[in-house]
């Protein structure tokens, strides 16, 4: 009986996943099969009390799953409405009542139909909008497309909040140009659709593993993952796709990132020069309507046709234009610039040669990172390939540098730290002033990581007092590279020193300050502070009431903001208005938890001085980010922080998950998945896919190659879903009886 235990153990997951899938309610939610086009302008309708919008729709395929239509709300009262669909004989097929009480900006409203609805392809069912109580001053908002090609649209009264019986009746109709903006989800089966079929089939594989797991242990055994070299080759894929898929400008401030990656490409290195072509302009100019709007789109010709416009490099323009002064982290992409102004490329082009070069330089640093640490290297992986990363280093802003220079960085330390006895030649600590040097010079932010020094023993320094020397000059290089900057009057003449006048701004903490932050405040950064923001009086608030401050902090981080800096830290594509789903967010930072808990190094114990030093400088780091915008960002006296983002702290992430080293997990897994009799399986294979990884009594950990497989999988998944969320939100694609259509 044992013989059969698998197969009986596989065919059981494969029966219960199965029954599962197909009974569940899944919609074909992916992409869908007709979507009103908002590119070029529309306009707004209001959803009042007593009036009924009625929007016909002629299925494209036999089944309706679900719609979205996009709404906007009006007014700080919530309204209460009602969505009908009825079919082309006045049958109600499906109703819902819904409030507008979380619909703040515009944004698409999902209706998912708890039963697919049969319609018929070709025939038609009417989408019915009515509301009990909206007004002039609290009301719905309905996008409204005057060449969409859903069907027919009209106004007429509601008679009792009957929309069937408003359909019948004779009252007037107002027949409204195009179409709501709406989107349907249809499907050519009934009970079965493609997901579903995906579904069962990864349910099958799945299954397949359990049932020949036994013979699968012998292969596994013998193989190793590299995490360097797989991160290379999923980075290069699905960076490469990011790059081009994500629109011109589309990711926070990258505007001004293609100004400076330029004035750079022209060794414009202090701004001497604070103009850039007009065309560079103009281009930004062109995208700027997607931004912030969360239903913006655009299209692949719409960027293709930027192609025919010439740089035109004599032709400047400076006004309006704010232009970061950061020098090391724009160099990639300005190297990236010069490279296609050799070919007299044009603006769009710059752009994409910027963002290319930009994605190269970061996955070298981060391969060398996952190298280079003797552990937590899958920790690495995983915080490499986080949406938010790649989606950054895919882009010309400066943060890819700057989280490949920190995660190089702090590898070097942990192995500094930890990779050896010997002491360290004046190579390796070479790397560590010039690592810490430009990381300082990236982001002054984060010169705290050089403290990481701490961790060195002694010993591999030399005496203490080369140790404290040592450290001293490092702090110092560090130090240094944050004043680079101040170098700048070196190089150009000196100017009349401007007037600043200080406002006067009274503290924001009395009876009308707000005492939480509004629901939205993960904006990317913009050229001029909020109103009521003093980094004067605001220092002077701080320094009068630490302990508050300290609360604020406190509060701002784990109470009113502890949502929004999680989502921003694994993904808020765009500028911060286009999330990654709920699920893939929420299991991306529990399997980042899981990994730093499971794949600690063996035979390194980092004692109490390991935890502590990275624990404060987390801390110190943190304090850091918070305080420099509650300084420069957020109104005197306010009780929460304003415009912090969860990407701030992806440097520190390491630090973070370093707190949950720990042997004993390590230890009992490796025991559990040591094969039987003690003996070591080899295995003459190669691949990325050495010989195993050895556990420490010699034997190979087969447990651990099947979860170093699932983390593989899982980054696929991850990324996979981070293409659609880009693909979804800035294009028209469609999926037709032909396949996918992306327009």
């Amino acid at each position: 009986m044992k013989k059969f235990r698998n197969p009986l153990l596989g065919l059981l997951f494969l029966a219960l996943s199965g029954a599962v899938i197909f009974s569940s309610d899944l919609a074909v939610r992916f992409f869908p099969a007709q979507e009103v086009d908002l590119r070029g302008g529309f306009e707004f309708s209001r959803l009042l009390k007593g009036y009924l919008f009625v929007q016909e729709v002629t299925a494209a395929k036999d089944w309706l799953t679900a719609v979205d239509l996009g709404l906007a709300a009006l007014g700080s009262a919530p309204c209460e409405n009602t969505l009908q669909v009825l079919d082309s004989g006045g049958r109600a097929l499906y109703t819902e009542r819904f409030s507008s009480a979380n619909i703040s900006r515009m944004k698409y409203r999902t209706f998912v139909f708890p039963e697919k609805l049969h319609v018929g392809r070709g025939n038609k069912v009417t989408l019915c909008l009515s509301s009990a109580n909206g007004s002039l001053d609290s009301s719905l908002v309905l996008p409204r497309k005057a060449d969409g090609k859903l069907g027919k649209l009209s106004a007429r009264p509601v008679i009792n909040d009957d929309a069937a019986a408003a359909l019948k009746g004779t009252g007037p109709v107002s027949r409204l140009e195009g179409s709501l903006c709406a989107r349907t989800y249809e499907s050519n089966w009934g009970s079965v659709n493609w997901l579903k079929a995906f579904l069962f089939f990864a349910a099958f594989l799945a299954a397949s593993f359990i049932a020949f797991a036994d013979g699968l242990k012998p292969v596994m055994a013998g193989l190793r993952f590299a995490p360097e070299k797989i991160y290379v080759g999923l980075a290069l894929v699905f960076g490469l796709a990011l790059v081009f898929i994500t629109p011109p400008l589309q990711t926070p401030d990258e505007n001004k990132h293609l100004y400076r990656s330029y004035q750079l490409s022209e060794f414009n290195v202090f701004q001497w020069d604070l103009t850039v072509p007009a065309s560079l302009v103009r281009l930004s100019d062109t995208f700027k309507r997607l931004n912030f709007d969360p239903l913006g789109k655009t299209s692949p010709g719409e960027i293709v046709s930027q192609r025919r416009i010439e740089l035109d490099p004599a032709s400047r323009s400076g006004d309006g234009i704010s232009v970061p002064t950061y020098i090391f982290p724009y160099l990639p992409q300005a190297l990236g610039m010069f490279a296609g102004r050799l070919f007299n490329a044009s603006p769009v082009t710059l752009l994409y040669a910027g963002r290319l070069f930009n994605l190269l330089f970061s996955i070298a640093l981060v391969y060398f990172a996952i190298r280079t640490a003797p552990f937590f290297k899958w920790v690495f992986f995983l915080l490499g390939l986080m949406p938010m990363t790649l989606y950054l280093s895919a882009s010309l802003a400066k943060d890819a540098m700057i989280f490949s220079l920190s995660f190089l960085l702090i590898a070097f330390f942990l192995r500094s730290s930890y990779g050896g006895g010997k002491e360290l030649r004046a190579k390796e600590l070479g790397i560590l002033f010039v690592l810490s040097f430009l990381t300082a010079a990236s982001r002054p932010i984060y010169l705290v990581l050089a403290g990481l020094f701490l961790l060195i023993p002694v010993y591999r320094i030399g005496p203490f007092k080369k140790y404290i020397l040592v450290f001293a000059c490092l702090l110092l290089t560090a130090f240094l590279g944050t004043q680079v900057w101040s170098l700048k009057p070196l190089f150009q003449p000196a100017r009349a020193a401007a007037v600043s006048v200080q406002p006067s701004v009274m503290p924001a903490s009395g009876p009308g300050a707000p005492a939480a932050p509004p629901p939205v405040l993960n904006q990317p950064d913009q050229t001029l502070a909020p109103a009521g923001s003093d980094a004067r009086a605001q220092k002077n608030f701080v320094l009068h009431n630490p302990a508050r401050y300290l609360g604020i902090m406190f509060k701002t981080v784990f109470i009113y903001l502890r949502t929004s800096y999680l989502d921003s830290f694994v993904g808020i594509l765009g500028w911060m208005i286009r999330p990654l789903p709920a699920w893939h967010i929420d299991l991306y930072l529990w399997l980042l938890l899981a990994t730093a808990l499971l794949s600690s190094g063996y035979g390194i114990s980092p004692g109490l001085k390991g935890r502590l030093i990275p624990a404060c400088l987390l801390a110190a780091g943190v304090a850091i980010v918070e305080t420099g915008m509650y300084l420069d960002w957020t109104p005197v006296g306010q009780n929460y922080v304003n415009g912090v983002q969860g990407r701030y702290f992806i440097p520190y992430a390491p630090l973070f998950f370093l707190l949950f080293y720990n042997r004993t997990a390590d230890n009992f897994l490796r025991r559990l998945s040591a094969p039987g009799g003690g003996k070591p399986v080899r295995s003459k294979r190669k691949a990325l896919i050495s010989p195993a990884e050895e556990a420490g009594d010699g034997r190979p950990s087969v447990l651990y190659n099947f979860g170093y497989l699932l983390l593989v999988c899982f980054s696929v998944v991850s990324l996979l879903s981070t293409v659609y969320v880009l693909l979804s939100n800035y294009y028209i694609v469609l999926l037709g009886s032909s396949g996918f259509v992306v327009s």
